[in-house]
């Protein structure tokens, strides 16, 4: 199913932002739009219609979508941070930073998982709503590039903080020291993205909303608690985390999920989760 045959609702947050909603499998694509020019960059402004929409979708989506159109995003609008005089350059580049950071704090407390489907470049502030998603599936021709210090700037958007997770200080400082375009086939041997998916644009988001359709099929409260778990192994001692595996685990045991699951295991059937 692509997306523009999807069933549903369309929800409209910014004139560059919207969420396209199948309301039957509770599967949510929310999109960045290209502006004029072809180029999906963000501001501020933007980026807070972005953190709008997730809020405004937690309690509807069993999985997100997040996609943008031409590209996935080539970052901050550079061209609107040049256009402004020198002196006013920080606070601009600090309302973008401060608004990204509530987007991604707001991405990655949502229980469902968030699927990041790349398309084109994913570079700079765009290479972080990337990675702060749950799952990074890139189309084969994508790529992916830290750009940060060829414009003279530090990254943000927790960038470096989820690189250097997924690819150790080592690299992490490679990539971020010399940026270039990083090819779906470099970034899967790094660890970067979960899989590459070929073929036509119609035939990625149509592979893209399949995985979305199965994991919106799936246990969301579950999902939600192995999320926070796989967070606390790169946060917490071993014993710390041990801990909290017993105290999600407790939890879950407590829940309708797990009776279902259970039945459904020893009846030898498919669980319908809710």
């Amino acid at each position: 199913m692509t997306l523009d045959q999807t069933d549903g609702e369309t929800r409209r947050y910014h004139e560059d932002v919207r969420a396209d909603i199948d309301t039957d499998t509770g599967v949510a694509w929310l999109v960045m739009e290209a502006d004029e020019n072809d180029v999906n960059s963000f501001t501020a402004t933007s980026v807070d219609a972005l953190t709008e929409a997730v809020t405004d979708l937690r309690n509807d989506v069993q999985c997100l979508v997040l996609y943008g159109e031409s590209d996935f995003s080539v970052g901050a609008n550079l061209t609107d941070v040049q256009e402004t005089p020198q002196e006013l350059r920080p606070p601009k580049i600090d309302n973008t930073a401060a608004a990204s950071n509530r987007f991604i704090r707001e991405l990655r407390s949502l229980d469902a998982p968030v699927v990041a489907a790349i398309v084109g470049t994913a570079a700079g502030g765009g290479l972080g709503f990337a990675l702060a998603c749950d799952m990074v599936v890139m189309h084969e021709p994508a790529s992916l590039d830290t750009a940060y210090a060829r414009i003279g700037l530090t990254p943000d958007n927790a960038t470096p903080f989820f690189l250097t997770r997924a690819v150790g200080p080592y690299q992490a400082r490679d990539l971020l020291f010399d940026p270039r375009p990083i090819s779906a086939a470099e970034a899967k041997s790094l660890g970067i993205t979960d899989r590459i998916i070929t073929g036509s644009r119609t035939e990625f988001l149509d592979e893209i909303s399949e995985l979305a359709d199965r994991l919106a099929m799936g246990p969301t409260d579950v999902y939600g608690k192995i999320k926070t778990l796989v967070d606390s192994a790169f946060q917490s001692q071993l014993d710390d985390h041990l801990e909290l595996e017993r105290d999600m685990i407790r939890m879950a045991s407590k829940s309708d999920t797990f009776d279902e699951g259970l039945n459904a295991f020893v009846e030898k059937r498919d669980p319908e989760w809710d």
